[in-house]
Protein backbone atom coordinates (compact mmCIF):
# COMPACT_ATOMS: atom_id res chain seq x y z
CA UNK A 1 0.00 0.00 0.00
CA UNK A 2 1.47 3.28 -1.06
CA UNK A 3 1.38 6.15 1.49
CA UNK A 4 0.99 9.55 0.07
CA UNK A 5 2.95 12.61 1.06
CA UNK A 6 -0.22 14.22 2.37
CA UNK A 7 -0.84 11.35 4.77
CA UNK A 8 2.70 11.58 6.05
CA UNK A 9 2.30 15.30 6.77
CA UNK A 10 -0.99 14.73 8.59
CA UNK A 11 0.57 12.04 10.76
CA UNK A 12 3.59 14.16 11.54
CA UNK A 13 1.39 17.13 12.43
CA UNK A 14 -0.68 14.93 14.76
CA UNK A 15 2.41 13.63 16.56
CA UNK A 16 3.75 17.14 17.01
CA UNK A 17 0.43 18.33 18.38
CA UNK A 18 0.27 15.41 20.79
CA UNK A 19 3.81 16.13 21.96
CA UNK A 20 2.97 19.80 22.40
CA UNK A 21 -0.14 18.88 24.38
CA UNK A 22 1.93 16.53 26.51
CA UNK A 23 4.67 19.08 27.08
CA UNK A 24 2.55 22.20 27.31
CA UNK A 25 -0.69 20.81 28.74
CA UNK A 26 -3.05 23.46 30.10
CA UNK A 27 -3.88 21.09 32.97
CA UNK A 28 -1.78 20.48 36.11
CA UNK A 29 -2.08 18.41 39.28
CA UNK A 30 -1.42 19.61 42.84
CA UNK A 31 -0.47 16.77 45.23
CA UNK A 32 -1.76 16.41 48.78
CA UNK A 33 0.51 18.25 51.27
CA UNK A 34 1.75 20.74 48.69
CA UNK A 35 0.82 24.08 47.16
CA UNK A 36 1.72 25.19 43.60
CA UNK A 37 2.64 28.61 42.28
CA UNK A 38 1.33 28.91 38.72
CA UNK A 39 2.75 31.51 36.29
CA UNK A 40 0.78 31.92 33.11
CA UNK A 41 2.02 32.79 29.63
CA UNK A 42 1.23 36.42 30.33
CA UNK A 43 3.27 36.49 33.54
CA UNK A 44 0.33 36.45 35.94
CA UNK A 45 0.73 34.21 39.00
CA UNK A 46 -1.69 32.47 41.33
CA UNK A 47 -1.51 29.83 44.06
CA UNK A 48 -3.20 26.46 44.01
CA UNK A 49 -3.65 25.13 47.57
CA UNK A 50 -6.25 22.42 47.01
CA UNK A 51 -5.07 18.97 45.88
CA UNK A 52 -6.14 17.55 42.50
CA UNK A 53 -6.18 18.52 38.78
CA UNK A 54 -6.80 22.14 37.77
CA UNK A 55 -6.56 24.45 34.73
CA UNK A 56 -3.17 26.06 34.59
CA UNK A 57 -3.27 27.32 31.00
CA UNK A 58 -1.09 26.65 27.97
CA UNK A 59 2.62 27.22 28.37
CA UNK A 60 2.22 27.98 32.12
CA UNK A 61 5.04 27.40 34.59
CA UNK A 62 4.40 25.68 37.94
CA UNK A 63 6.58 25.71 41.07
CA UNK A 64 5.75 23.31 43.88
CA UNK A 65 6.26 23.97 47.63
CA UNK A 66 5.57 21.58 50.51
CA UNK A 67 3.06 22.82 53.06
CA UNK A 68 5.66 22.08 55.77
CA UNK A 69 9.42 22.42 55.24
CA UNK A 70 11.64 20.35 57.52
CA UNK A 71 15.14 21.54 58.39
CA UNK A 72 17.28 18.83 59.99
CA UNK A 73 20.75 19.42 61.42
CA UNK A 74 22.13 16.09 62.64
CA UNK A 75 24.70 13.37 62.18
CA UNK A 76 24.46 11.68 58.80
CA UNK A 77 23.27 8.38 60.23
CA UNK A 78 20.27 10.20 61.72
CA UNK A 79 19.18 11.72 58.42
CA UNK A 80 15.51 11.28 57.55
CA UNK A 81 14.04 10.85 54.08
CA UNK A 82 11.16 13.34 54.15
CA UNK A 83 13.16 16.49 54.88
CA UNK A 84 13.54 19.71 52.94
CA UNK A 85 17.04 20.64 54.08
CA UNK A 86 19.79 18.65 55.80
CA UNK A 87 23.20 19.61 57.18
CA UNK A 88 25.80 18.21 59.53
CA UNK A 89 25.81 19.35 63.21
CA UNK A 90 26.99 22.90 63.92
CA UNK A 91 29.36 24.21 66.64
CA UNK A 92 27.94 26.61 69.27
CA UNK A 93 29.69 28.61 72.00
CA UNK A 94 28.41 28.94 75.57
CA UNK A 95 28.53 32.16 77.57
CA UNK A 96 31.61 30.95 79.51
CA UNK A 97 33.63 30.49 76.31
CA UNK A 98 33.37 26.72 76.17
CA UNK A 99 31.87 24.97 73.17
CA UNK A 100 29.39 22.35 72.20
CA UNK A 101 31.32 20.77 69.35
CA UNK A 102 28.20 19.24 67.86
CA UNK A 103 24.70 20.65 68.06
CA UNK A 104 21.79 19.06 66.25
CA UNK A 105 18.16 20.10 65.97
CA UNK A 106 15.04 19.67 63.88
CA UNK A 107 12.56 22.39 62.90
CA UNK A 108 9.35 21.99 60.93
CA UNK A 109 8.31 25.23 59.22
CA UNK A 110 4.68 25.66 58.23
CA UNK A 111 4.15 27.95 55.23
CA UNK A 112 1.26 30.45 55.26
CA UNK A 113 -2.10 29.60 53.63
CA UNK A 114 -2.34 33.08 52.21
CA UNK A 115 -2.03 33.98 48.52
CA UNK A 116 -0.36 37.33 49.05
CA UNK A 117 2.30 36.04 51.48
CA UNK A 118 2.92 32.91 49.46
CA UNK A 119 3.41 34.92 46.26
CA UNK A 120 5.81 37.23 48.14
CA UNK A 121 7.80 34.20 49.32
CA UNK A 122 7.95 32.85 45.75
CA UNK A 123 9.04 36.23 44.42
CA UNK A 124 11.94 36.41 46.90
CA UNK A 125 13.12 32.78 46.80
CA UNK A 126 11.69 31.38 43.51
CA UNK A 127 11.82 27.75 44.69
CA UNK A 128 11.56 25.56 47.77
CA UNK A 129 15.30 24.76 47.97
CA UNK A 130 16.33 28.38 48.41
CA UNK A 131 13.57 28.99 50.96
CA UNK A 132 14.62 25.91 52.98
CA UNK A 133 18.28 27.02 52.92
CA UNK A 134 17.27 30.45 54.20
CA UNK A 135 15.21 28.90 57.01
CA UNK A 136 18.21 26.70 57.87
CA UNK A 137 20.47 29.77 58.17
CA UNK A 138 17.95 31.54 60.38
CA UNK A 139 17.64 28.43 62.58
CA UNK A 140 21.43 28.30 62.94
CA UNK A 141 21.61 31.93 64.09
CA UNK A 142 18.84 31.38 66.65
CA UNK A 143 20.65 28.31 67.97
CA UNK A 144 23.90 30.25 68.42
CA UNK A 145 22.13 33.11 70.21
CA UNK A 146 20.36 30.66 72.50
CA UNK A 147 23.61 28.94 73.53
CA UNK A 148 25.18 32.31 74.37
CA UNK A 149 22.56 32.90 77.06
CA UNK A 150 24.03 30.34 79.48
CA UNK A 151 27.29 28.69 80.39
CA UNK A 152 27.94 25.00 79.93
CA UNK A 153 27.62 24.16 83.63
CA UNK A 154 24.22 25.78 83.78
CA UNK A 155 23.15 23.83 80.70
CA UNK A 156 24.14 20.38 81.97
CA UNK A 157 22.86 21.22 85.47
CA UNK A 158 19.27 21.56 84.34
CA UNK A 159 19.19 24.32 81.73
CA UNK A 160 18.36 22.15 78.73
CA UNK A 161 14.67 23.00 78.76
CA UNK A 162 15.48 26.68 79.23
CA UNK A 163 17.79 26.58 76.20
CA UNK A 164 15.17 24.80 74.10
CA UNK A 165 12.55 27.39 75.07
CA UNK A 166 14.85 30.29 74.13
CA UNK A 167 15.57 28.61 70.78
CA UNK A 168 11.87 28.10 70.04
CA UNK A 169 10.97 31.67 71.10
CA UNK A 170 13.49 33.23 68.71
CA UNK A 171 12.48 31.01 65.81
CA UNK A 172 8.89 32.14 66.19
CA UNK A 173 9.24 35.80 67.25
CA UNK A 174 12.66 37.07 66.17
CA UNK A 175 16.23 37.06 67.38
CA UNK A 176 17.38 38.46 70.71
CA UNK A 177 19.68 41.45 70.86
CA UNK A 178 22.26 40.30 73.40
CA UNK A 179 23.81 42.53 76.08
CA UNK A 180 26.92 41.28 77.88
CA UNK A 181 27.62 41.86 81.60
CA UNK A 182 30.87 41.06 83.41
CA UNK A 183 30.75 39.40 86.83
CA UNK A 184 32.89 37.40 89.27
CA UNK A 185 31.83 33.92 90.26
CA UNK A 186 33.22 30.95 92.20
CA UNK A 187 34.07 27.81 90.26
CA UNK A 188 32.06 24.90 91.60
CA UNK A 189 34.97 22.45 91.27
CA UNK A 190 38.12 24.37 92.19
CA UNK A 191 36.46 26.99 94.41
CA UNK A 192 38.51 29.73 92.75
CA UNK A 193 37.09 33.12 91.83
CA UNK A 194 36.99 33.59 88.10
CA UNK A 195 35.81 36.34 85.83
CA UNK A 196 32.76 35.48 83.78
CA UNK A 197 30.37 37.19 81.44
CA UNK A 198 26.61 36.96 81.52
CA UNK A 199 24.64 37.52 78.34
CA UNK A 200 21.06 38.68 78.66
CA UNK A 201 18.49 39.68 76.04
CA UNK A 202 17.90 43.39 75.75
CA UNK A 203 14.44 44.47 76.89
CA UNK A 204 12.04 47.38 76.51
CA UNK A 205 10.98 49.51 79.49
CA UNK A 206 7.87 47.34 79.84
CA UNK A 207 10.02 44.19 80.15
CA UNK A 208 9.32 42.79 76.68
CA UNK A 209 12.25 41.64 74.56
CA UNK A 210 13.73 43.80 71.83
CA UNK A 211 13.79 41.45 68.83
CA UNK A 212 15.35 41.58 65.38
CA UNK A 213 12.64 40.53 62.95
CA UNK A 214 13.32 38.39 59.87
CA UNK A 215 11.52 37.08 56.79
CA UNK A 216 10.05 34.38 58.99
CA UNK A 217 7.91 36.89 60.86
CA UNK A 218 7.29 39.02 57.76
CA UNK A 219 5.92 36.10 55.73
CA UNK A 220 4.12 34.47 58.67
CA UNK A 221 6.14 31.26 58.47
CA UNK A 222 5.54 29.37 61.73
CA UNK A 223 7.83 26.79 63.43
CA UNK A 224 5.21 24.31 64.61
CA UNK A 225 7.75 21.74 65.84
CA UNK A 226 11.18 22.42 67.39
CA UNK A 227 13.57 19.95 69.02
CA UNK A 228 17.24 20.13 70.04
CA UNK A 229 18.38 16.57 69.37
CA UNK A 230 22.14 16.74 69.98
CA UNK A 231 24.51 18.64 72.28
CA UNK A 232 28.02 17.17 72.39
CA UNK A 233 30.34 19.12 74.73
CA UNK A 234 34.02 19.62 74.11
CA UNK A 235 36.47 17.69 76.32
CA UNK A 236 37.01 20.46 78.89
CA UNK A 237 33.28 20.63 79.52
CA UNK A 238 33.09 16.87 79.87
CA UNK A 239 35.91 16.98 82.44
CA UNK A 240 34.06 19.63 84.41
CA UNK A 241 30.90 17.57 84.18
CA UNK A 242 32.73 14.46 85.39
CA UNK A 243 34.21 16.38 88.36
CA UNK A 244 30.79 17.77 89.22
CA UNK A 245 29.21 14.33 89.03
CA UNK A 246 31.91 12.91 91.32
CA UNK A 247 31.43 15.77 93.76
CA UNK A 248 27.67 15.30 93.70
CA UNK A 249 28.15 11.58 94.27
CA UNK A 250 30.39 12.21 97.27
CA UNK A 251 27.88 14.68 98.67
CA UNK A 252 25.06 12.22 98.14
CA UNK A 253 27.03 9.46 99.88
CA UNK A 254 27.91 11.79 102.77
CA UNK A 255 24.27 12.82 103.11
CA UNK A 256 23.19 9.19 103.07
CA UNK A 257 25.77 8.29 105.72
CA UNK A 258 24.56 11.21 107.83
CA UNK A 259 20.97 10.07 107.46
CA UNK A 260 22.00 6.52 108.39
CA UNK A 261 23.91 7.74 111.46
CA UNK A 262 20.98 9.89 112.52
CA UNK A 263 18.65 6.96 112.06
CA UNK A 264 20.90 4.69 114.10
CA UNK A 265 21.16 7.31 116.86
CA UNK A 266 17.40 7.71 116.83
CA UNK A 267 16.97 3.95 116.97
CA UNK A 268 19.38 3.68 119.92
CA UNK A 269 17.56 6.50 121.69
CA UNK A 270 14.23 4.82 121.12
CA UNK A 271 15.60 1.52 122.40
CA UNK A 272 16.90 3.30 125.51
CA UNK A 273 13.53 4.91 126.04
CA UNK A 274 11.90 1.54 125.57
CA UNK A 275 14.14 -0.04 128.23
CA UNK A 276 13.46 2.84 130.62
CA UNK A 277 9.77 2.48 129.94
CA UNK A 278 9.97 -1.26 130.59
CA UNK A 279 11.83 -0.76 133.91
CA UNK A 280 9.45 2.01 134.87
CA UNK A 281 6.48 -0.16 134.02
CA UNK A 282 7.93 -3.04 136.08
CA UNK A 283 8.57 -0.75 139.04
CA UNK A 284 5.13 0.80 138.73
CA UNK A 285 3.59 -2.66 138.62
CA UNK A 286 5.54 -3.72 141.72
CA UNK A 287 4.55 -0.51 143.47
CA UNK A 288 0.92 -0.97 142.59
CA UNK A 289 1.08 -4.60 143.69
CA UNK A 290 2.65 -3.57 147.04
CA UNK A 291 0.04 -0.88 147.51
CA UNK A 292 -2.74 -3.33 146.78
CA UNK A 293 -1.20 -5.87 149.16
CA UNK A 294 -0.78 -3.22 151.87
CA UNK A 295 -4.33 -2.05 151.35
CA UNK A 296 -5.50 -5.66 151.62
CA UNK A 297 -3.46 -6.23 154.80
CA UNK A 298 -4.75 -2.97 156.25
CA UNK A 299 -8.26 -3.98 155.43
CA UNK A 300 -7.66 -7.42 157.07
CA UNK A 301 -6.12 -5.76 160.12
CA UNK A 302 -9.03 -3.37 160.37
CA UNK A 303 -11.41 -6.30 160.08
CA UNK A 304 -9.52 -8.25 162.74
CA UNK A 305 -9.45 -5.19 165.00
CA UNK A 306 -13.15 -4.72 164.53
CA UNK A 307 -13.69 -8.42 165.26
CA UNK A 308 -11.50 -8.25 168.40
CA UNK A 309 -13.37 -5.16 169.55
CA UNK A 310 -16.60 -6.95 168.94
CA UNK A 311 -15.43 -9.94 170.96
CA UNK A 312 -14.18 -7.65 173.73
CA UNK A 313 -17.43 -5.73 173.73
CA UNK A 314 -19.27 -9.04 173.80
CA UNK A 315 -17.16 -10.37 176.69
CA UNK A 316 -17.58 -7.09 178.55
CA UNK A 317 -21.28 -7.20 178.02
CA UNK A 318 -21.48 -10.80 179.16
CA UNK A 319 -19.32 -9.96 182.23
CA UNK A 320 -21.51 -7.01 183.07
CA UNK A 321 -24.56 -9.19 182.66
CA UNK A 322 -23.13 -11.90 184.89
CA UNK A 323 -22.07 -9.32 187.48
CA UNK A 324 -25.50 -7.83 187.37
CA UNK A 325 -27.02 -11.28 187.87
CA UNK A 326 -24.67 -11.93 190.78
CA UNK A 327 -25.49 -8.58 192.30
CA UNK A 328 -29.15 -9.20 191.97
CA UNK A 329 -28.77 -12.61 193.50
CA UNK A 330 -26.80 -11.15 196.42
CA UNK A 331 -29.34 -8.42 196.85
CA UNK A 332 -32.17 -10.92 196.73
CA UNK A 333 -30.31 -13.23 199.05
CA UNK A 334 -28.56 -16.43 198.03
CA UNK A 335 -30.02 -19.78 198.72
CA UNK A 336 -28.08 -21.94 201.22
CA UNK A 337 -27.08 -24.25 198.41
CA UNK A 338 -25.70 -21.41 196.21
CA UNK A 339 -23.82 -19.87 199.13
CA UNK A 340 -22.30 -23.23 200.03
CA UNK A 341 -21.31 -23.76 196.43
CA UNK A 342 -19.56 -20.34 196.26
CA UNK A 343 -17.74 -20.92 199.52
CA UNK A 344 -16.69 -24.34 198.33
CA UNK A 345 -15.25 -22.99 195.12
CA UNK A 346 -13.55 -20.13 196.95
CA UNK A 347 -11.91 -22.36 199.51
CA UNK A 348 -10.78 -24.75 196.87
CA UNK A 349 -9.23 -21.86 194.97
CA UNK A 350 -7.51 -20.43 198.06
CA UNK A 351 -6.23 -23.85 198.98
CA UNK A 352 -4.84 -24.27 195.54
CA UNK A 353 -3.03 -20.98 195.76
CA UNK A 354 -1.64 -21.79 199.25
CA UNK A 355 -0.31 -25.06 197.95
CA UNK A 356 1.76 -23.19 195.41
CA UNK A 357 3.45 -20.99 198.05
CA UNK A 358 6.54 -22.17 199.92
CA UNK A 359 5.96 -20.89 203.40
CA UNK A 360 9.29 -19.86 204.98
CA UNK A 361 10.15 -20.95 208.48
CA UNK A 362 12.02 -17.75 209.15
CA UNK A 363 11.61 -14.41 207.42
CA UNK A 364 14.83 -12.51 207.31
CA UNK A 365 15.27 -9.21 205.58
CA UNK A 366 18.48 -8.30 203.84
CA UNK A 367 20.66 -11.24 202.98
CA UNK A 368 24.00 -9.61 203.61
CA UNK A 369 25.42 -12.75 205.28
CA UNK A 370 24.64 -14.85 202.30
CA UNK A 371 21.89 -16.80 204.15
CA UNK A 372 18.91 -18.00 202.31
CA UNK A 373 15.77 -15.87 202.58
CA UNK A 374 12.29 -16.08 201.26
CA UNK A 375 10.65 -13.47 199.05
CA UNK A 376 8.87 -10.97 201.29
CA UNK A 377 6.06 -10.80 198.77
CA UNK A 378 5.30 -14.47 199.41
CA UNK A 379 4.64 -13.63 203.01
CA UNK A 380 2.34 -10.84 201.98
CA UNK A 381 0.44 -13.21 199.71
CA UNK A 382 0.10 -15.73 202.50
CA UNK A 383 -1.33 -13.11 204.77
CA UNK A 384 -3.88 -12.11 202.19
CA UNK A 385 -4.95 -15.69 201.65
CA UNK A 386 -5.14 -16.32 205.35
CA UNK A 387 -7.23 -13.24 205.73
CA UNK A 388 -9.63 -14.49 203.09
CA UNK A 389 -9.89 -17.81 204.85
CA UNK A 390 -10.60 -16.08 208.14
CA UNK A 391 -13.38 -13.99 206.63
CA UNK A 392 -14.97 -17.04 205.12
CA UNK A 393 -14.97 -18.83 208.46
CA UNK A 394 -16.51 -15.81 210.21
CA UNK A 395 -19.23 -15.67 207.61
CA UNK A 396 -20.07 -19.28 208.40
Amino acid sequence: MKISTKQILIAATTVVLLLMVALFSPFAVNDQGYRTVVQGITGDEFIRFEPGMYWAGFFSKTTEYADVLTVQVERSEKRKDDISYFSEPIRCQFADGTYANQVGYSVKWKLPNNDERMLAIHKDYRNQGRLAASLADYSKECANYSFQLMDSERHYSGGKSELAEAFKFQLRNGQYIIDQHEEMRVDSVSGEKIRSYENTPRTNPDGSFILAKSDVQQYDIVPNFVAITLVDYESVVNEKLKAKVEQSTREAIAKQELVTAQQEALTAEMRGRQKVAEVRATEEAAKIEAEIRAQAETAVSKEQALQAKFQADKALAEGRAAAEVARLKVSAGLSPLERAQIEKETRIGVAAELAKVQVPKIVIGGGANGSKSANPMDAVGINMLMDVMGKLEKQN
